[in-house]
């Protein structure tokens, strides 16, 4: 058994997107975008389980990512666009890979600190890691117009996505 997670929809496609009547801001750089990706999670309340007088979490456990994403509405929604946003969403994937692998470890004397631990995990992963993941593909990429640099973080993801116990894509720790 094991916590792991579950994508859905594995891959999106432009009827995941709410449309909006103008373009969007960036929060990482303040830019006005044509689209924008970024994924939700969910985890089930499950009691915590006794392993060796220690309290860890519910196992099995799926956490689920779903995507939220928005697109403006003057803009062509083109593949090339569609596939930079789905890099946005994959990273929510493998970060919650390497999220739930974390929990699998934990350990804790009580309820407690158990959750304090879950907290501390959930803001490593989904937002320090993440948050450098995305701005840094972002910068790279030009926001997915350098072609050149769009291919080679999509080899990286691709990479990435294929070994379920990856602990990096490309130089940056998940």
């Amino acid at each position: 058994m094991a916590i792991t997670v579950v994508a859905n929809p594995i891959n999106l496609t432009w009827a995941n997107f709410r449309v909006t009547p103008n373009k969007i801001l960036d929060p990482a750089d303040g830019t006005m975008q044509d689209s924008f990706t970024k994924f939700d999670f969910a985890m089930p309340a499950l009691p915590a389980r006794n392993v060796g007088g220690k309290l860890a979490l519910a196992d099995p456990m799926t956490i689920t990512i779903t995507p939220n994403a928005q697109v403006w509405s003057g803009v062509v929604q083109s593949a090339a666009l569609l596939s930079h946003e789905q890099f946005h969403y994959d990273v929510g994937v493998v970060t919650a890979r390497a999220f739930a692998r974390e929990l699998s470890r934990l350990r804790k004397d009580t309820q407690a600190e158990l959750v304090t631990a879950l907290r501390a995990a959930e803001t490593l992963h989904f937002i320090t890691r993440t948050g450098l993941l995305q701005k840094r593909y972002d910068l790279d990429t030009r926001h997915g117009t350098q072609a050149h640099y769009q291919k080679i973080w999509k080899d990286r993801m691709t990479l990435c996505l294929s070994n379920p116990n990856s602990t990096r894509l490309g130089g940056f720790w998940l």
